[in-house]
């Protein structure tokens, strides 16, 4: 939150929020897969997901480019009881792509899209087109 709550301050609007997050949106899930995902958490010795940033964020009016999606890579697969594309190696998303409140910049609708990284990263390449 800190981390966020600095970069925030010291970008003036408009602009784009596009990163590794680490904290994962709840309103993804299903309550049953939000279930799996704390249980696989604990099995793993990692403490409980974090979803402060998320929540902080759209509270700010923050635009989701994941509202904009486009056809899936077949390679990243959409886990039972999860409306999004993992964008890591859990299967989860945590790597996000953001406009600030007001933009002038608008996500291009249904071009969103998680492509894998075959490899060379353990996050997937999320990608959107701006206009």
């Amino acid at each position: 939150m800190k981390q966020i709550n600095a970069i925030i301050q010291s970008n003036e609007a408009p602009h784009i929020l596009a990163g590794g997050l680490n904290s994962l949106d709840e309103t993804d899930y299903s309550p049953e897969r939000w279930t799996d995902i704390v249980k696989y958490y604990e099995e793993m010795g990692k403490p409980t997901p974090k979803v402060e940033v998320m929540k902080f964020l759209k509270s700010k009016q923050y635009t989701d480019a994941k509202d904009f999606a486009g056809e899936c890579e077949s390679v990243v697969m959409i886990a039972k009881g999860q409306s999004v594309q993992g964008t890591c190696k859990y299967g989860t998303r945590v790597d996000y792509i953001l406009g600030s409140p007001n933009s002038p910049y608008k996500f291009v609708p249904g071009s969103y899209s998680v492509f894998s990284s075959k490899g060379t990263s353990d996050h997937h390449i999320v990608k959107v087109d701006i206009s």
